[in-house]
């Protein structure tokens, strides 16, 4: 991206971060009980798990029972979910493995930004007995999650504690990518001004481009951009719930 298309996308990019901080100060949607084998949404950096309200209502009306992750630390407003991703996952295992009191035995995820490698780093640790959950995870959808860590994260770092996990190189990037084999597709925010394109996915055969996309227009974009992204989630993951 050169330096004048990268100013033309930070409008957009300034709106959707309003409009998302703006959603970490709704009351979570409840979705209801969960099916056998519900879609688990998994939130990004900056989001309560009230961001993934109009994406969660959105799959439910294509089929799929919906269930939220809950917000993670430090919980509040845009402040959530920016913990080390280890503290993250921790929080994630225990969610995951609670729904098995609720009747259920899988799982199918779709995850936004840092969810997704949230969900993939707590799958590597059960794949190495590092962890245990009753419930399995079956497949995943990611959103604009950086596989390839973030340009700014090494300065970030100093002050937002889940940017050291996204500098080129981190442990917990190489962890996620172990895992890589839950990911079935990886949708991608062509015109993000956070994390690159290039960025957002491990197999180049399993991204779906979502032309004009900003990072956060998959949860808190348009109407039209909302429902684009949960039919590419139903797609990839199938509505049989």
């Amino acid at each position: 991206m050169t330096r004048l298309e990268y100013l033309k996308t930070l409008p957009s990019y300034l709106s959707g971060s309003v409009r998302q901080t703006l959603a970490t100060l709704d009351e979570p949607t409840d979705f209801g009980l969960p099916a056998q084998r519900p879609v688990v949404l998994i939130p990004g950096a900056f989001c309560t798990a009230s961001v993934m309200n109009r994406l969660g209502r959105a799959i439910q009306q294509l089929g799929p029972s919906v269930v939220v992750a809950p917000s993670f630390p430090y919980y509040f407003s845009a402040f959530a979910n920016l913990c080390r991703l280890e503290q993250a996952v921790v929080q994630f295992l225990a969610f995951l493995d609670g729904l098995a009191d609720q009747g259920v035995a899988e799982v199918d995820l779709a995850a936004h930004s840092n969810g997704g490698l949230i969900c993939l780093i707590g799958q590597d640790l059960l794949e190495r007995g590092a962890a245990q959950s009753r419930v399995r995870m079956r497949r995943l959808v990611t959103m604009a999650t950086p596989f390839g860590g973030f340009p700014g994260a090494r300065v970030l770092g100093l002050m937002i504690p889940c940017c050291r996990d996204l500098v080129d190189g981190a442990e917990a990037l190489e962890r996620a990518a172990r895992a890589r084999s839950l990911v079935v597709r990886s949708l991608i925010s062509a015109a993000d001004t956070l994390i690159p394109p290039e960025r957002q996915y491990l197999d180049p055969d399993q991204r779906t481009i979502m032309d004009g996309f900003q990072h956060m227009d998959f949860i808190v974009g348009s109407a039209d951009r909302v429902a684009r992204s949960a039919a590419e989630v139903v797609r990839w993951l199938g509505n049989g719930c």
